[in-house]
């Protein structure tokens, strides 16, 4: 496979079936946690367990695919995350899962500063924004498919889509290996300077708002997807079996995995038409500081409107917006911070962004299944409140005219 495109293809590709695993066991991990005893809590931090490693490694990895290139990086990390959904499948005790969520995101740490970084190499400045905007779009398009994946495979055991995410990620690395050129000439007799690591760097740096945000975007949308089967099921009791959902003036039976299916997928959808087509042309008409700050806004909205929902439609009406919101954020924040940093740093400067998302992974599930111990609605409500906030802190930027203006 030659030529820019196609490397970016297969860039994207590997973005779809990372994300294809993810929401493959979204709507079924929380039943499958439950049958070992794990509350909301233990979900939540199962869930941080993962974020918690590349919080760690994600920076170093960044580094590393500076100076030995993004390729063996970007592989390593599918490999990694293959062996890890193996765990996940023969694992019969919660310290199993623990163990397995922990590795696997130590070794897949590495595909999200590799990919950007790749992206950068490749890209001009003034297409990089809509190039990871269409990251996002496969990553939803991975979340329309992998829900529904999830509720045929389930039909013969829960463990079964674990096993499938491992066989697809292990084929799609092989692939990788054999036609994925590598994007950064690596010279060992001339290295890459050496760029001390520090996650403290960027909070005293003119872009420290990028960072925050992405740490912020990354705690809302981790905390809403870990206890949104919960939620749904504190509200309308929808738990294993199938029960009444409201639905405009009547009702539907649903089962909490298929509710769950149902509006993971949906999202999905909404996620590729944000992602391969919005963004783009948002970016182009206001600039990326602009989009990402309409992003948090629309965000707000959603996590606002879900806690006033009292049906099928309208959940996924605001579940939606959350999508929207968080879609045009995420890839404008990683545009930004590319633009701000030299060529020869991309890989360093996209893994210690990427440990600032991890950040967010890490403190929004636990903290979103302990506010949803408290009360079912406190999650969502705390969550409106923080994006407004968000969206708050990006106009005063922009109005200042610092880091997020558009160069």
């Amino acid at each position: 496979m030659r030529g820019k495109t196609g490397q970016i293809a297969v860039l994207v590709l590997g973005q779809f079936f990372m994300t294809l695993g993810f929401s493959i066991i979204m709507p079924i991990l929380p039943y499958y946690t439950q049958k070992m005893g794990a509350s909301a809590l233990d979900l939540g931090l199962l869930m941080a367990s993962y974020s918690f490693m590349q919080l760690i490694v994600t920076p170093y990895w960044g580094e590393l695919s500076d100076r030995i290139g993004r390729k063996p990086i970007f592989l390593i990390g599918l490999f990694g995350y293959g062996f890890s959904f193996v765990i996940y499948g023969i694992a019969t005790q919660l310290w199993m899962l623990f163990a397995a969520r922990m590795l696997g995101g130590a070794l897949a740490g590495g595909i999200y500063p590799a990919s950007l970084a790749y992206i950068a190499d490749v890209t001009e400045h003034n297409e990089r924004g809509k190039i990871m905007g269409l990251l996002g779009a496969a990553s939803s398009i991975g979340m329309i498919f992998g829900p529904s994946v999830s509720g045929i495979l389930s039909v013969w055991g829960l463990n079964l889509p674990f096993f499938v995410t491992a066989v697809a990620a292990f084929v799609f690395g092989i692939l990788g290996y054999l036609v994925l050129e590598e994007s950064r000439a690596v010279d060992v007799h001339h290295p890459v300077s050496r760029k001390k690591v520090s996650l403290l760097a960027p909070l005293r740096s003119r872009t420290a708002v990028l960072f925050i945000l992405m740490l912020l975007v990354t705690f809302l949308i981790s905390g809403f997807q870990t206890i949104f089967a919960y939620y749904m099921g504190g509200r309308f009791g929808l738990y294993d079996a199938p029960s009444p959902m409201p639905l405009l003036s009547g009702y539907i039976t649903l089962s909490g995995p298929a509710a769950m299916a149902i509006l993971f997928t949906v999202m999905g959808i909404v996620g590729v038409l944000c992602q391969g087509v919005l963004v783009g042309f948002l970016i182009g008409r206001i600039g990326e500081g602009r989009t990402a700050l309409a992003g948090m806004a629309v965000t707000a909205a959603g996590f606002l409107l879900v806690n006033l929902s009292g049906e099928l439609l309208s959940i996924m009406l605001s579940s939606s917006l959350i999508a929207i919101g968080t879609g045009l954020a995420t890839p404008s924040l990683n545009s930004l911070t590319s633009r701000a940093t030299d060529e020869e740093h991309q890989g360093s400067a996209m893994g210690v962004l990427g440990s600032y998302g991890a950040m967010g992974r890490i403190l929004g599930p636990p903290l979103g299944g302990l506010a949803f111990d408290i009360n079912v609605e406190l999650p969502y409500f705390i969550s409106a409140v923080l994006s407004a906030a968000g969206a708050l802190a990006a106009y005063l930027v922009i109005k200042k005219k610092k880091p997020l203006q558009d160069k």
